[in-house]
């Protein structure tokens, strides 16, 4: 059956569709299956409260990487000794 005929079926046949009285367990299985799928939810909270923490450590880590090793290349000291040089010369002083 398609889409379209299983509702056709149902709205043919409402009225003995409502006769039926579902279990007594009904709501009880029911709010048993929503409970699940939100445990199931939850559960992956844990899982993103550790990448978190790896994110920031990994950046961290690599913010003091680039502070301590890689900003104190000689390439880029004699470009600040550069800069220096040409402002001290624009001020006048040695």
């Amino acid at each position: 059956m398609k889409n379209h005929e299983i509702i056709e079926f149902i709205r043919k046949n409402k009225d003995e569709i409502n006769l039926y009285d579902p279990g007594k367990d009904h709501s009880e299985r029911f709010l048993l299956k929503m409970q699940s799928r939100l445990h199931r939810f939850i559960s992956i909270v844990p899982y993103l409260i550790r990448v978190a923490v790896a994110t920031v450590l990994i950046f961290a880590a690599s913010i003091m990487i680039f502070n301590n090793y890689i900003r104190k290349l000689p390439i880029i000291m004699r470009v600040e000794e550069k800069i220096s040089v040409v402002f001290n010369a624009a001020i006048g002083t040695k």
